[in-house]
């Protein structure tokens, strides 16, 4: 997967194939406490272009999922708030460039598949993207730690109005 920013090519240095044939590129990032651990993340669907993905984009997915089914989407939206303890950020260029994905594995996200009847998202396309994200949110600086994440996960959980939930899913930075 190849990506063009400035003039400048970007090749992935991962790419990971959904049963649906959607593919997730990982690539080179820049930024954080630790450029070199750093990634971007950009997802293909089939007959679509490349794009990036905004919180914004899986929030909306899930609220719709949760119309369908409340308590099956809560179940995952728990799982993958209790994902942000278990994930941690890379430790080394080395174990960006592997970008093994732990805790989205088929085994693990089985019983949530009820939840790909509803909403535009399959659940291991949320999964693999939020565990990239929350590798992604965990490389900024200790002493100005990002929660985007973990505040909006608590915020959908809590079952917040959706003004509060849109004004986290769509904060400026990361």
């Amino acid at each position: 997967m190849k990506f063009n920013k400035d003039g400048k090519e970007h090749q992935s240095i991962k790419e990971i194939k959904l049963q649906d044939g959607t593919v997730i590129g990982v690539f080179e990032g820049n930024r954080g406490a630790n450029p070199d651990h750093d990634i971007l993340i950009k997802y293909q669907e089939i007959g679509k272009r490349l794009r990036t993905p905004k919180h914004i984009h899986w929030v909306i997915d899930l609220l719709i999922k949760k119309e369908h089914n409340r308590v099956l989407t809560l179940e995952f939206m728990n799982y993958l708030r209790d994902m942000y303890e278990r994930v941690d950020a890379f430790k080394s260029k080395d174990d960006r460039k592997n970008c093994e994905l732990k805790e989205t594995t088929d085994t693990k996200l089985k019983r949530f598949g009820k939840l790909n009847q509803y909403g535009e998202y399959k659940v291991d396309f949320i999964g693999h993207l939020i565990e990239l994200m929350i590798k992604m949110e965990k490389n900024t600086p200790p002493e100005k730690p990002a929660r985007v994440f973990r505040e909006l996960m608590d915020a959908m959980i809590e079952e917040k109005e959706i003004f509060v939930i849109v004004s986290k899913a769509t904060q400026i930075g990361r």
